[in-house]
């Protein structure tokens, strides 16, 4: 049981997982996958329903949600990037009001600093601890069933393989040392207990029993449902190939050309492909649920619930197959809308629902109010030539508190922003404006088309929205000033 005689002020867990799909939640009311330990969060919570990455990639996302900056202040846009060390994280925030700061699991640094993290336990803890069994994870890793190039590099920092980007200065080691799989099952060749999420649950209540008398600011970052898509037995039992069913791509016609590029890249692996991601993601996610219930659980079992801030997000979304996509990469709300729980029960209120649009980037702002610390400052350890004087996220504590409230009267996530065809998006409660650089636009009203099917950009009716739309992108960045891009607005 924790000390009556520590800090007053609440300690912060932050349970993230990868690629989660805001829908597929039971407490959202869909039941493909249950998942009872994070609605056991949300019961004594609040879940935010319309809650927004900032940028539908690992490292973007994550890197924006620490500094409470956006891609387009940081530098830090796609999967390759690292983030700049003397940018300021939450974690240098609240490490500097007294707590202790750690990291269990992934973040997707791509290098060794710990950004403000005290105690980080990262991937390559858990790859010491399989010892030979790491060769099962070189070859899930090997065999992506939507990208067959993995089978000849294995590499994929994405799946800490290895967390250190560069660490190999040539080929993986495991190169030419796979095994081949033919996507007739998705078991995994790892025993339950050696998967890593399952490693990063176990450390991370070690961490609660050890820590239990201290403040402490903890991120336990699960893998899944992100690759590779090989649940346990158990899971990956519930969700065989053989039954899964692949969502109707629909008519793609009025979608821009780089979209459509990307379905039917998709839709030309084939159906068993397919059918195998889909059903690893699924049983990845059912798997996950599981190991989040065993962190929370033993907050519960230490008394620490009442004098903790929780909260349960991911980094982005995932199509799962809709509109023919798979993956993240787009501005469609499985993409950029992630799940969003935050709780603390006895003090912020319980199995409650906010509706206001919210950003993720908002969440460095909003613990520290919650926590009782300083807000954001600098948001640098050092000087940085052409860095933000403060950060671009806004707190949504006053919604955690009184979840009835109205939020901004719009959201923006960006995407590509190296890229041919950068892609940012505009969302109020009822429409969605995607200005894609250089190619076709998108407008889609969410209340009469929550399905993003039907294209409205060339409607000469809503012109005047897509208009409205336009200026409030260019209110909170105009795309003609990315100085990452090879193209211009148009």
């Amino acid at each position: 049981m924790a000390n009556a005689t520590r800090s007053k002020r609440p300690n912060v867990l932050i349970i993230m997982t990868d690629q989660h799909r805001a829908d597929l939640m039971t407490c959202e009311g869909r039941d493909l996958v249950p998942t009872p330990n994070m609605d056991r969060i949300a019961s004594r919570g609040v879940r935010f329903t319309n809650a927004y990455c900032p940028y539908p990639v690992c490292v973007a996302s994550r890197a924006a949600m620490l500094t409470g900056l956006y891609a387009h202040s940081t530098g830090a846009i796609n999967n390759s990037d690292r983030l700049d060390w003397r940018f300021r994280t939450m974690a240098n925030h609240f490490a500097a009001q007294g707590y202790l700061t750690g990291l269990i699991g992934k973040m997707h640094f791509n290098d060794a600093h710990n950004h403000g993290f005290e105690y980080y336990l990262s991937i390559d803890d858990w790859l010491m601890y399989l010892g030979p069994k790491a060769r099962h994870y070189a070859n899930e890793v090997a065999n992506h069933p939507l990208s067959p190039g993995f089978f000849e590099t294995v590499i994929d920092d994405g799946a800490g393989l290895p967390d250190v980007a560069d660490l190999w200065d040539g080929p993986s080691p495991w190169a030419g040392a796979v095994e081949r799989f033919d996507f007739r099952s998705v078991v995994s060749g790892l025993d339950t207990e050696d998967h890593l999420d399952m490693f990063l649950a176990r450390e991370s209540a070690k961490f609660l029993r050890r820590y239990a008398d201290q403040p402490f600011f903890l991120v336990t970052s699960f893998m899944k449902p992100h690759t590779p898509f090989y649940p346990p037995r158990e899971w990956a039992e519930k969700y065989t190939i053989n039954e899964m069913e692949l969502p109707p791509v629909g008519d793609i016609s009025g979608y821009p050309k780089h979209i459509q590029n990307r379905i039917h890249v998709f839709q030309d692996q084939g159906e068993a492909c397919l059918r195998a991601a889909r059903a690893g993601y699924l049983g990845n996610l059912a798997f996950v649920d599981t190991c989040v219930g065993l962190v929370y659980r033993e907050l519960e079992a230490l008394g620490l619930a009442e004098d903790t801030i929780v909260v349960y997000t991911s980094d982005h979304g995932e199509m799962d197959g809709d509109h023919g996509l798979f993956q993240k990469f787009c501005m469609f709300e499985p993409s950029v809308r992630v799940p969003l729980i935050v709780s603390r029960p006895g003090t912020l209120p319980e199995a409650a629902v906010a509706e206001a649009l919210t950003e993720l980037i908002g969440l460095y702002p909003t613990l520290a109010e919650l926590a009782g610390c300083e807000p954001p400052g600098a948001t640098t350890l050092v000087e940085v030539p052409g860095a933000p004087a403060s950060i671009d996220a806004s707190s949504f504590a006053p919604v955690v508190r009184d979840p009835a409230l109205e939020g901004p009267p719009a959201v923006f996530s960006e995407h590509n922003l190296r890229g041919a065809i950068a892609e940012y998006m505009v969302r109020t409660k009822r429409y969605k404006y995607v200005h894609n650089q250089g190619a076709t636009h998108e407008l889609y009203d969410e209340q009469a088309d929550p399905g993003e099917r039907r294209n409205l950009i060339a409607e000469p009716a809503m012109k005047p929205v897509a208009d409205e739309l336009r200026a409030r992108l260019s209110a909170w960045y105009e795309p003609a000033s990315n100085p990452w891009g090879s193209q211009r607005a148009t």
